[in-house]
């Protein structure tokens, strides 16, 4: 919008800046126009003295060092003269300043003093400062006059306000006048402070009793205060109330009353620290993602470091290739988990409910927390039954059990310490103990390890945050054992890395499958034993198969993958070669739109999140050439969530795979074209 001819622009503030020496004087006005004030300069006091009268600038920016009166001298004829009395001085002095000669500035009618060499960013600050206190007294002697010759103005005014207002006079410590707001927020009539100003202070929060009373104090004498405090009601309820109050001055420049509000900000509080918890919510889960997805990627790396040896044995080979199927599985299933938002929001825990066998899961749980044990050089003995465990229940969450656990005794274990993993089986029931020769457990901190809403003990707080794998919490003693070392010990893993999630998590995640979890330690600093209790599945219901089935070939066909990760495109080649089918790939949309109707694929393996065209307008093109008329169309990609399968869908997709894609569910939809 264009500026109105009536419009004038913004004036600038007028600095006089007072140097004799030329170098200084030439910085100080370059910081000056730099910060977009309007600039005059002196070298000497009888010349700046001239420029004062002639120009009345907003405020002179004076070296204490002339080559013809002293800085000092200059600001005393500056503040005597009545014409010139009301502009502000900042004065300079180079070197160190002792407190004497800021007493003289400051009785010379300094309003400031700063000691050279300045930082820029100072000078303008003090400068804006000054400024800004010296526009607040041309209001307030505004208002004032204003209040003097508009006082039923300014009732109305103040009574139809939400804020109090209130007037004050500081040498009878009398109020003047109380806005009738003043009931509504305080709880109290106004008419209690008629006999004594100061009986409010009596209704404030214990705590900011002492604070405020000197702060009255304070403003007494200059008429100034700005400060929040907590006020009781009557009863019993606490609001925050954030006050301000400035002096009106009378002609002669005496503060002849003392006006102030009182604003009500408790919601706008409640609001800011609600905001808060929402970011450190945020970041906290964001650590436990990180730390939860870290787990299963530690023994991939060592499996796959061991299949880029030289010469790796057949043996290691198969060793390296289950290990990383198993944490792939269990890292996309964490995956799948972790980012479901609206479950981490509502603090909700969904487990599914198949036959596992706890063995694998106690395997796994050991293979993730591998790498740490021989980086502390910790001696683990695994002593498992050599019949079947079987359970009903998640075998991700069964895992995370045995892993925290496993974590804590680890971390809170000297290095070279002695651990064990022992399960029996015995009444329908299955112990699983995690034993360690670590920090063990005080007897105050056994009462309290599994309670969330217990204070501080042993020198953290226990996790009452971690209700569900949303959230995380880096406190101490939501571990299995306490170290008795400070925050900064590298050993320490609450500071190292988070508590996972949780034994409060843990103890929940038993709770779903049916069982309890107990601690036990002679005391600290002799170890600590953590057992598991969980319900056996009935031998009848036990069907466990003799590992994850194998996908079958079936009759080949001809798939066009389109992808533009090259090195996803490369290993489902050859997974589906190696499966007897015809691979066609494409780097991009366009390439696969070019190419489809001479392959004619049976089925297009089709990547969503492709640069320039994406799957959907892929898969819209594709379904215009009539030779794809009966070709499947599927969409591989990262977005599981029920909305992008709706996506899919409605793009005309025939199936939504998430990657990594599950080679079983390839080939049950290849199978399908036979049928």
């Amino acid at each position: 919008m264009n500026a109105t001819p009536n419009q004038q622009p913004t004036r600038r503030p007028l600095i006089l800046n007072v140097e004799g020496r030329e170098g200084p004087r030439y910085v100080k006005s370059r910081i000056l126009n730099r910060a977009e004030f309007s600039v005059l300069e002196a070298s000497n006091g009888q010349s700046a003295l001239a420029l004062v009268r002639q120009h009345t600038p907003d405020l002179v920016l004076l070296s204490g060092q002339l080559p013809d009166i002293d800085g000092l001298d200059v600001c005393r004829l500056i503040k005597d003269d009545p014409l010139t009395a009301r502009t502000m001085v900042l004065l300079t002095t180079a070197g160190v300043t002792d407190s004497h000669r800021r007493v003289q500035a400051l009785n010379g009618g300094a309003d400031s003093l700063l000691v050279e060499p300045l930082e820029p960013e100072e000078l303008v600050s003090n400068i804006n400062a000054l400024l800004r206190m010296r526009g607040a007294e041309d209001a307030f002697q505004r208002t004032s006059q204003a209040l003097h010759e508009n006082e039923d103005l300014f009732r109305q005014l103040a009574e139809s306000l939400a804020d109090v207002v209130w007037i004050l006079e500081p040498r009878s410590q009398r109020f003047l006048f109380i806005s009738p707001s003043f009931e509504s927020l305080w709880g109290r009539p106004a008419d209690a402070l008629k006999q004594n100003a100061t009986e409010w202070l009596h209704w404030l929060a214990p705590e900011d009793r002492v604070r405020m009373e000197v702060e009255w104090e304070s403003m007494l004498r200059d008429g100034r205060l700005d400060t929040e405090f907590q006020l009781e009601r009557p009863n019993g309820e606490i609001r925050e109330v954030h006050m301000r109050a400035f002096p009106v001055r009378g002609a002669d420049g005496r503060c002849l009353r003392v006006a102030g509000i009182c604003q009500d900000v408790t919601r706008h509080k409640r609001a800011e620290r609600a905001l808060h918890n929402e970011e450190r919510r945020k970041d906290e889960f964001l650590a436990m993602l990180a730390h939860e997805l870290r787990n299963p990627l530690a023994p991939m790396r060592s499996a796959v470091d061991l299949l880029q040896q030289l010469t790796p044995s057949r043996e290691d080979m198969f060793r390296a290739r289950d290990i990383i199927g198993r944490q792939l599985h269990h890292m996309t299933r964490l995956v799948d988990e972790l980012l479901d938002i609206s479950r981490f929001n509502q603090g909700q825990i969904t487990l599914r409910r198949d036959l596992v066998e706890l063995r694998g899961a106690l395997n796994t749980a050991v293979e993730t927390v591998r790498p740490l044990l021989e980086t502390r050089r910790h001696a683990l003995r695994l002593s498992l039954p050599e019949q079947p465990l079987p359970i009903r229940g998640d075998m991700v969450r069964l895992t995370q059990i045995f892993a925290n656990l496993l974590h804590n005794a680890a971390k809170y274990t000297a290095e070279g310490g002695q651990l064990s993993v022992e399960a029996s089986v015995a009444e329908g029931k299955v112990y699983v103990r995690v034993r360690d020769n670590g920090n063990g457990l005080s007897t105050a901190l056994q009462r309290h390890l599994f309670d969330p809403l217990a204070a501080a003990v042993g020198g953290g707080e226990s996790d009452g945050a971690a209700a569900h794998i949303g959230e995380h919490d880096d406190r101490p003693n939501t571990n299995a054992t306490l170290p008795a070392t400070p925050p900064t010990d590298p050993d320490n893993f609450a500071a190292r890395e988070g508590a996972g999630i949780g034994l409060t998590l843990v103890q929940k995640l038993v709770t779903l499958h049916g069982g309890r979890i107990t601690a036990e330690s002679p005391g600290a600093g002799k170890g600590s034993t953590f057992t598991v209790e969980l319900p056996v599945e009935p031998w009848q219901n036990w069907h466990p198969s003799a590992g994850k089935a194998r996908a079958v070939p079936g009759a080949p066909h001809t798939i066009m993958l389109v992808d533009d990760n090259v090195d996803a495109l490369e290993a489902m080649t050859m997974t589906l070669e190696t499966l007897g089918h015809t691979v066609v790939t494409a780097p991009d949309g366009q390439s696969a739109i070019d190419r489809a109707a001479s392959v004619r694929p049976d089925v297009v393996l089709l990547d969503l999140g492709m640069p320039t065209m994406d799957g959907f307008e892929t898969a819209r093109r594709l379904r215009e050439i009539p030779e794809l008329r009966n070709a499947r169309l599927v969409a591989l990609t990262g977005f599981g969530q029920p909305d992008d399968r709706r996506r899919t869908r409605d793009a005309g997709f025939d199936m939504h795979l998430v990657k990594p894609a599950d080679l079983n569910a390839l080939t049950r939809l290849l199978d399908e074209l036979d049928a």
